[in-house]
């Protein structure tokens, strides 16, 4: 598993640092989308506690937390402290939940999740569903074959995702278990920032 969430992250992580050498256009693909998203994009977020993170919704800032993340029922995915709020047993991909993508490309500046020690593994999150007690299933969206980090504007929705996934900056999500891992579903409340 470990082998393959890393062959996958080094190529992508590839991609990150040394662009697409192939492309012809120096402009962004899905340029509207990002010219949109950078006018509306806070400066940088502030420190939220080590039980949440920043995600985006219709390019509105939120914050998911983690229920347990400090107790010793809390749950483990990879190096990711997920708290109590793993679903097990859920069905993995269901249409009857929202989507939570973890971006491993730059995010908008204050939203990256880092994990000491685990640069490889940064990355920023989109979701389908904004404020409430959600529950989602986890992807995972690497760079595409069209990735400039030099003109990379994070897209804040779904909407933009995609386009940036059919413009090839982005590639498919990935389910967890097509990265060599188990299902992953959440329940987490999820908060509009203010």
């Amino acid at each position: 598993m470990l082998k393959l969430l890393s062959a996958v992250l080094a190529i992508s992580l590839a991609a990150c640092v040394t662009g697409d050498a192939t492309s012809i256009d120096d402009s962004p693909p899905g340029a509207d989308f990002t010219a949109e998203q950078a006018a509306q994009a806070p400066a940088t977020l502030p420190a939220i506690g080590q039980d949440q993170e920043y995600a985006f919704f219709q390019n509105h800032t939120y914050t998911f937390r983690f229920p347990g993340f400090f107790t010793p029922q809390a749950e483990t995915f990879f190096i990711w402290n997920f708290g109590t709020s793993i679903q097990h047993n859920a069905p993995y991909p269901s249409g009857s939940h929202g989507k939570l993508y973890g971006v491993f490309a730059p995010g908008p500046a204050g939203a990256t999740h880092h994990v000491d020690g685990q640069d490889g593994f940064d990355h920023y999150h989109v979701m389908s569903q904004g404020e409430g007690l959600r529950t989602f299933d986890v992807f995972f969206v690497f760079p595409g074959p069209s990735f400039n980090a030099a003109t990379f504007v994070p897209p804040r929705s779904e909407r933009d995702l995609n386009a940036a996934i059919s413009a090839g900056v982005l590639g498919a999500p990935l389910t967890t278990t097509a990265a060599g891992f188990g299902p992953l579903v959440i329940k987490v409340p999820v908060s509009e920032l203010e």
